[in-house]
């Protein structure tokens, strides 16, 4: 396609300066500014011509003779394309310039990131918060559906979209699926024998389901995920804190995730919902919800509640009350058995 703007390559510019930004990509993308600063995949915004319609451009800037990575880069713009919803990021094409750079276009998205919204604001208001989790648990639902988890659950891949006013509505969008293989369902369980196609880690630990790090992916680990970033959303930080990845992975393997209350103490949110959050961060998978619809259900019965009357440990206290009960009744047979026994007398 003929065009008035120059194509640019990698090479072209000197040193310090982007050579994408100002120039068309492949003859069809006129790549208007850099939004990300990745070293091996950097987003930018551009125009999609000749339809002059905004989009985000991401590309792969590994060497060519990375054949794993690049093989990997479509792989994950295949997946990631083969979902459509509308809490999911649209892949709108995929190609590869003259020069041989592969590049993934997306829908343009107006509005911040979770990440940046909560480190802004700190916790929302709990049914904001609800509101915003089923939106995230929607798009994964529809993701596991397809046979694909996304494994790399974090705030800096929710984005909250504004409104036409400019105001963020509650639209929710995903991305970052396609990073793990596809999953196949075996008796109803979706898993994958690794963690990517090269076996290493991808996102931040702080959100890492415990069997991550033993190299076990599946639906499941995003519940574990979803739960993290429900908890940072009500309490203003993750359940466990480190600078040092090992230690994270240590403390989501070993150590019990904290009570909102010790974290915030001054927050007054719904004991139901705490426990729908412990649920989905147990340790051991198979003791999480058995699906995201299942999630999705837990958040719907939450999202009316007001208040909750009881604590989280409920049973222990209805159990501790059933035994009050039997002793008082136990003490009251005998109260009467023994006036009898005297007026026998």
């Amino acid at each position: 396609m003929q065009t008035e703007h120059p194509s640019t390559s990698l090479a072209s510019a000197p040193w310090g300066v982007d050579p994408l930004v100002g120039g068309v990509l492949h003859g069809r993308f006129q790549v208007l500014e850099a939004v990300s600063e990745s070293d091996s995949t950097p987003l930018y915004r551009a125009l999609q011509l000749p339809l002059e319609r905004e989009v985000a451009l991401r590309v792969l800037t590994s060497p060519p003779e990375d054949l794993e990575a690049r093989q990997r880069f479509f792989q994950e713009a295949r997946d990631a394309a083969s979902l459509g919803h509308p809490n999911t990021v649209t892949v709108l094409d995929a190609g590869r310039t003259d020069a041989g750079t592969p590049y993934v276009a997306l829908e343009w998205l107006e509005g911040r990131t979770l990440a940046q919204v909560l480190a802004s604001s700190g916790p929302l208001p709990w049914a904001r918060a609800v509101e915003l989790a089923r939106g995230l648990g929607r798009s994964l639902r529809q993701a596991h559906q397809r046979g694909v988890v996304h494994g790399d659950v974090t705030p800096a891949h929710v984005t909250l979209v504004t409104d036409a006013s400019g105001r963020e509505s509650s639209l929710v969008k995903v991305r970052g699926f396609g990073r793990l293989r596809p999953v196949s369902a075996e008796s109803k369980r979706l898993s994958v024998p690794e963690i990517t196609v090269s076996g290493s880690f991808h996102g931040a630990h702080a959100y890492m389901a415990p069997e991550r790090a033993r190299g076990v992916a599946d639906a499941r680990g995003d519940i574990y995920s979803l739960g993290v970033v429900l908890f940072q959303m009500l309490v203003g930080r993750p359940p466990f804190e480190s600078e040092d990845p090992l230690e994270l992975v240590f403390a989501h393997h070993k150590e019990p995730v904290p009570a909102f209350r010790e974290v915030r103490p001054e927050l007054s949110i719904p004991h139901a919902l705490e426990a729908v959050v412990r649920r989905c961060l147990e340790k051991q998978p198979e003791e999480r919800f058995a699906s995201m619809d299942a999630v999705l259900e837990a958040l719907r019965d939450v999202g009316g509640e007001e208040e909750a009357a009881e604590p989280v440990r409920a049973p222990v206290s209805a159990h501790r009350t059933r035994t009050a009960q039997f002793v008082g009744a136990l003490a009251g047979f005998f109260k009467y058995w023994s006036r009898n026994a005297r007026v026998r007398e």
